[in-house]
């Protein structure tokens, strides 16, 4: 079955509007995340501290657990089960973990092959005869399991299920994951980007966290609904 992008990003949109109560509710923790985000690192530069390590890392932390919980909260909407926002905030809790570490295991190899080459640019060397392939390697295996967490809440598999099981169903279906990659994950920050440019006031900074927000619950919905297209229908 060909995958219809247009149709997809409008269903996203039409579930956003469909459930504006819990569109809004997702929106505003986005936003405050992105704000305490913003406070916490402004704070900490502006009082020199070397300890911005941390926050940065708990402020990360917070984005996947929003991210699960919206996740397990779209499925239970979509299965009809669906009762409040907060209703799956200790079943998120249990997921966390093994959701940060899914999110590591697809982002490692690209890391890397990125940390490399940002090496080798400040060390003046320049990217060494490795850097391409690494790339290469870390693109492909980013792609091939990026929708893996999705697998892993949906399905209720274990860490090691979901990896393998993205891994195979990927099989084929590399080019309309490459799509769905460049059109959830660098088609936002490219949005960004372009606000960014409107200036640096903080009228333009609030713009840009209420977009941002808003494009991290769109993707969130456009991710799940294109797993819901590419998964086989035995599964369900």
């Amino acid at each position: 079955m060909p995958i219809s992008f247009p149709q997809l990003l409008q269903d996203s949109w039409n579930f956003i509007r469909n459930h504006s109560q819990f569109s809004l509710t997702a929106i505003g923790l986005l936003l405050a995340i992105q704000l305490l985000a913003t406070f916490v690192l402004t704070n900490l530069m502006a009082s020199n501290s070397t300890a911005s390590l941390l926050p940065s890392l708990l402020i990360g932390i917070g984005n996947i657990f929003i991210s699960v919980l919206l996740v397990l909260n779209i499925n239970d909407i979509n299965a009809g089960t669906f009762q409040s926002f907060f209703q799956n905030t200790g079943k998120a809790l249990t997921k966390l973990l093994p959701a940060i570490l899914l999110y590591i295991i697809m982002g490692l190899p690209l890391s890397f092959a990125m940390s490399s080459i940002l090496f080798g640019n400040i060390s003046g060397s320049g990217a060494n005869i490795f850097s391409l392939p690494l790339l290469a390697i870390g693109i492909f295996v980013f792609v091939r399991l990026n929708l893996s967490t999705y697998v892993f809440l949906v399905e209720n598999y274990r860490v090691g299920q979901a990896v393998k099981f993205m891994w195979q169903l990927a099989k084929g279906k590399m080019a309309v994951l490459f799509a769905y990659t460049l059109l959830a994950n660098l088609l936002p920050i490219l949005i960004a980007a372009l606000v960014g440019r409107l200036g640096d006031n903080v009228a333009i900074m609030v713009l840009s966290f209420m977009i941002s927000a808003f494009l991290s619950l769109f993707t969130t919905i456009f991710g799940f609904r294109f797993y819901q297209t590419i998964r086989p229908k035995k599964l369900s």
